[in-house]
């Protein structure tokens, strides 16, 4: 596993890695991450073997705007616009025509615009990451390029060296007649009961 600085002439270097199929241990503004191209099969099928991940376990899809989430064929609500980039995962529909629905075989998809400046802007070169938490299922996640080195000595082709934010993303899912919190992070829940209309 080769090291980066996190820096922007690393970008060049993850971009390739990232093209090629190959996965990215990289702090995130939430948790270290294994990232990949979110429009890779191939790269999806690779992050669910290095981590042991269930299937039916689904991955958070990272973007660099929500225009670009749109562009790709998630259906996403006014409500959002105003609230990336953060530390928020929602999982959201896909139309009909997204190519996520033929990569990850689902009819939605957990997504975010994460709160961080360098990772925007690896995300403007790459495209939508997917990122898991860089640990094997049922580990902690790993917090450093030495962590990530013991967990996966083979599978993981670069590591970012870096900090995270500690904390994972909120998780929600939106319904009816507001929200549902299905994980607790990052993001205050009451700012979520502020915009959606104090249900969830």
């Amino acid at each position: 596993m080769r090291t980066a600085s996190k820096s922007r002439e690393s970008i060049p270097l993850i971009k390739e890695v990232i093209e090629g199929g190959g996965l990215v241990c990289a702090p995130t503004d939430t948790l270290y991450g294994l990232l990949g191209s979110a429009l890779k099969r191939e790269a999806v099928e690779k992050v669910y073997r290095v981590k042991g991940r269930e299937r039916s376990k689904p991955l958070i899809v990272l973007f660099s705007s929500v225009k670009e989430m749109e562009d790709y064929g998630v259906k996403v609500p006014k409500e959002l616009h105003s609230l990336y980039p953060a530390p928020l995962t929602v999982i959201l529909p896909l139309k009909e025509n997204s190519p996520f629905r033929e990569v990850f075989g689902r009819e939605d998809l957990a997504v975010r615009v994460p709160d961080e400046p360098f990772l925007l802007e690896v995300l403007r070169e790459t495209g939508p990451l997917f990122a898991p938490s860089a640990n094997p299922s049922g580990l902690k996640p790993a917090e450093s390029c030495k962590e990530c080195r013991e967990y996966f000595k083979e599978g993981v082709e670069l590591c970012v060296e870096g900090r995270a934010g500690g904390k994972p993303s909120t998780l929600i899912r939106l319904t009816e007649d507001g929200f549902e919190v299905l994980r607790e992070g990052a993001f205050p829940v009451e700012v979520l009961r502020e915009v959606f209309g104090g249900k969830g």
